[in-house]
This record gives structure tokens, C-alpha cells and sequence, in this order.
């Protein structure tokens, strides 16, 4: 399970530096650009906690668009080296050039080509509004089966530190700074750099599961650790399955955003339709969330377990 592949062995210590410093990176930008935004609104209104959290919002955001520009450029130079090191041809792909665009054939795929570029293999609107849904469901259930323990990881402060933030804000304010902006910096980091740094090295499942553990570590609490956790190791299963770089943002962003609208939801489809269509709804959910998953490992499968990012 932890065995390194005898094809891409390295000493384990440097994988380890390799894999995490990004995320070394990534805190220490948000860190320092968090503290200065944080002494400057000091300056402004006085040592006011309200303030704080009037502002906070928007400061995590910003600070992670900031901290993921460095990210993007390193994922952009592990693409390059991938290329030129023949990573990307296992399982049957072979790149070729054909004018300025990049294309991917399988042989197991009777010559056939995809066109392929720095994002990895195609992704369609309907397969873009699919992982989305999938996101959701991944994002419900893996709060209810974090709830289940509930008792046993002391909830509260987080709970309270989150009313805090979201106090007096507009769910779209939320739904573009929790739902947009923070799922992208964060999938750059631990899917784009983390996970697929550890899978040049590393057996899909174990990268994908120490990937997720380091991204449930980063959040530092409790309860968002151990759902972080879950979520970022199946991020980075479907990332690998479709072969999209896209794929975990978006999935991401569909767990992100139906989180903060499920409540909502809920209630207004309890008060003006009624028990059954919330019934309803959650089925939706479960069959279009559970039959996205297999179709992507289906296709995984189908393609011979090729890597294509």
C-alpha cells in the first residue's frame, strides 16, 4: 500500500519536501498578507473584533487567490517535467505535437486521440454541472457522517467561530468567497501540487489518502479536519479518474456551496411543498452523486488506469 513504485523511486524524505513544501508556501504567504490586512484594519477602527469579522471574509479570500499565484506557476513548471520525463505516457499514452496543440492517443483506445492541454483530458458542461452535484452529495453526507460523531469531536468553538464570519453577510457574499474563491486556491495547493506530486511516486490510493490527510491537518480543528480529510481523499480520486484538473474545484465548489444553501433549502421546500419533495430531493442527490462516481471509475477502467495529469 506504502510501497513506492520501483519505477519513480525516491528517498523518502525528499519525496516528503517535495510533496509538502507547497503547503509551507501557501501558509506563509496567507499568513504574512493576513497579519498586514489584519494591522491595517487595527489602525483603521481600533482593536474591535467586530471588525474583524465584518472583514475577515473577504481578507482569507483574497489572501488565497494571492498565496495560489506562486502554486499555479510551480504546477505549471510539474507539467513541463512530466512531459519531458515520460510520466504521463504509463498505461498506453503516448504525447505527440500536432501544430501548436498538445494531443493524447491510447493505444487500448484503437488510435483515438483527445485533445489535451495544461488541464488535462476534455470536460463537457453537462460533466461540469454533474460534478457539481456529486460535490453536493460528497458535501451532505460527509457532514452527516461527521455529525454522527459529533460528541466526540467538541464542535462548538468551530461552530461559533463560523457564526461569527458569516454574521450579517449576504449568501451570495458567502457563496463567492466560501464557495469560489477559497475551493480553487485550496485545490491548487493540495489536489494541482500535493496529490499529484505524491502520485508521480506514489500508488493512486495511497497519494490520494495522504493528500487528503495533509489537507485535513491544514484546517487545524477537529471537525473540519476529519471531514476535510474525507473529502480531499475522494477529490483526488475523481481528479485522478477523470484526468481534469478542473474536476476537484468543481466538486469542491458543489460541496462548498449546497453546505451553505442546504438549510435554506430545506426548510423553504418543508414549508411550501412539503416532506416529500425534501424526500425527494435527497434521492436525486444520492443517484446522481453515486452513479457520477462509478461512471468516472467506469471510464477510468475503460482507459486502461491511464494517468492523464
Amino acid at each position: 500500500f506504502f510501497r513506492l513504485s520501483p519505477r519513480r523511486k525516491q528517498p523518502r524524505l525528499a519525496l516528503g519536501w517535495k510533496c509538502l513544501y507547497p503547503i509551507g508556501i501557501h501558509f506563509g504567504i496567507s499568513q504574512i498578507l493576513s497579519y498586514l490586512g489584519l494591522y491595517l484594519l487595527v489602525r483603521r477602527t481600533g482593536a474591535d473584533m467586530n471588525a474583524y469579522y465584518q472583514h475577515v471574509l473577504m481578507l482569507t479570500g483574497l489572501t488565497g487567490i494571492l498565496a495560489a499565484i506562486p502554486c499555479i506557476l510551480l504546477y505549471r513548471g510539474d507539467l513541463a517535467r512530466r512531459r519531458e520525463t515520460g510520466i504521463l505516457y504509463l498505461g498506453g499514452v503516448r504525447w505527440q505535437k500536432t501544430g501548436t496543440e498538445q494531443t493524447v492517443g491510447n493505444t487500448a483506445d484503437n488510435g483515438k486521440f483527445v485533445r489535451k492541454g495544461a488541464t488535462g483530458y476534455g470536460i463537457s458542461f453537462v460533466e461540469i454541472l454533474g460534478f457539481l452535484v456529486i460535490g453536493a452529495f460528497l458535501g451532505q453526507y460527509g457532514n452527516i457522517l461527521v455529525g454522527l460523531f459529533q460528541q466526540y469531536l467538541n464542535p462548538e468553538i468551530y461552530q461559533e467561530t463560523q457564526t461569527l464570519i458569516s454574521q450579517g453577510k449576504s449568501i451570495w457574499s458567502l457563496i463567492f468567497w466560501m464557495g469560489i474563491v477559497a475551493p480553487f486556491a485550496e485545490e491548487v495547493v493540495f489536489r494541482w501540487l500535493v496529490f499529484l506530486r505524491m502520485r508521480d511516486n506514489l500508488r493512486v490510493i495511497t497519494a490520494a489518502v495522504l493528500s487528503g490527510l495533509a489537507f485535513g491537518i491544514y484546517h487545524m480543528n477537529l471537525v473540519q479536519g476529519v471531514y476535510a480529510t474525507i473529502l480531499g481523499t475522494l477529490f483526488a480520486l475523481l481528479l485522478e479518474w477523470k484526468g481534469n484538473l478542473f474536476t476537484s474545484v468543481l466538486l469542491h465548489i458543489g460541496a462548498n456551496v449546497w453546505s451553505l444553501m442546504v438549510s435554506d433549502v430545506m426548510l423553504y421546500l418543508l414549508d411550501h411543498v412539503g416532506a416529500g419533495a425534501v424526500m425527494l430531493l435527497n434521492l436525486v442527490l444520492v443517484f446522481a452523486g453515486t452513479f457520477g462516481i462509478w461512471k468516472c471509475y467506469k471510464d477510468y477502467k475503460k482507459r486502461g488506469c491511464t494517468r492523464l495529469i
